[in-house]
């Protein structure tokens, strides 16, 4: 791709310096499969289940074909939300290379971070958000298969808090020819198990009914669309309607403990505890 064609993608210069403000990313897709791969094991012995709402598995798998660079806007109530989203990323984007901002304490502290795409920001410092975008762009225009996950209100939030974004995602959409970009909702919540499970909920964003791709346009369109997610993952969590999600990892039986589950066998008894509701579900 040359520097003409990455202008027109981007909707500007296609040659863009690196930045001071800006640790960059050294996307490698080896070590990204053997971290995932790690991930993966890791989700499967911390969580029951891994659930995703049934229509948005669609949701994922129609990002995986769109053309052009894709936006993820994902809530963030927990430590364990970018391990999810490499997951989601291994599974349902394969061929489609992570980018996502980090603090940057946190990637001089975890230096592997870079080469699962990860760069690394001041997210206090306001004069980072116009080296960010570009940095953003940039590897867009270097490769249109980029998928940037970002949680733009920019701090870890409860799932119950009204969503408020930063300006950031929705000034990269602006900046961005046609993107494609998808609200991700993210809840923990435990069901019948000791361990918790995970909850995703993915729906598509559009630019407001009367197509404003402006900054401002894409700012309520991604708040909007965030907020109803999350209300509509929130209330099936509480609902506890398995047959409303499709189980990415782990599932089945409900145990205690083994020892214990092993003792309530012998006796004859069962020991896993039963949820009629999730039961009549599935």
């Amino acid at each position: 791709m040359d520097a003409a064609e990455r202008g027109q993608l981007i909707g500007g210069p296609g040659v863009i310096a690196e930045s001071a403000a800006i640790s960059p990313d050294r996307f490698d897709p080896r070590f990204f499969a053997l971290f995932s791969w790690f991930v993966r094991r890791l989700l499967r012995k911390s969580f029951f289940a891994v659930r995703l709402e049934r229509e948005s598995a669609g949701v994922l798998r129609a990002l995986a074909s769109a053309p052009g660079p894709a936006i993820v806007a994902l809530s963030h109530p927990s430590w364990w939300d970018p391990l999810v989203c490499v997951h989601l990323s291994r599974v349902f984007l394969p061929r489609r290379a992570p980018l996502a901002p980090l603090d940057r304490d946190q990637w001089e502290r975890f230096g592997f971070m870079k080469r699962i795409g990860l760069f690394g920001i001041n997210p206090a410092d306001r004069k980072a958000l116009s080296p960010m975008i570009e940095h953003v762009l940039a590897r867009c225009a270097d490769n249109p298969g980029r998928v940037l996950w970002i949680t733009p209100q920019g701090r870890f939030s409860d799932a119950r808090e009204p969503v408020v974004i930063r300006p950031g995602v929705a000034a990269v959409a602006a900046r961005l020819r046609g993107p494609t970009v998808v609200a991700l909702a993210i809840e923990y919540a435990f069901w019948t198990d000791r361990r918790p499970e995970v909850f995703l909920r993915a729906a598509p964003v559009e630019p407001g009914i009367s197509g404003d791709a402006s900054t401002p346009g894409w700012h309520r369109a991604i708040q909007s669309a965030m907020r109803r997610n999350g209300e509509e993952l929130a209330s099936l969590v509480v609902a506890r309607d398995a047959g409303a999600f499709e189980c990415l990892l782990g599932g089945g039986r409900t145990r205690i403990n083994p020892v214990y589950d092993l003792w309530q066998s012998m006796r004859g008894r069962d020991g896993p505890i039963h949820d009629p509701r999730r039961e009549n579900a599935a």
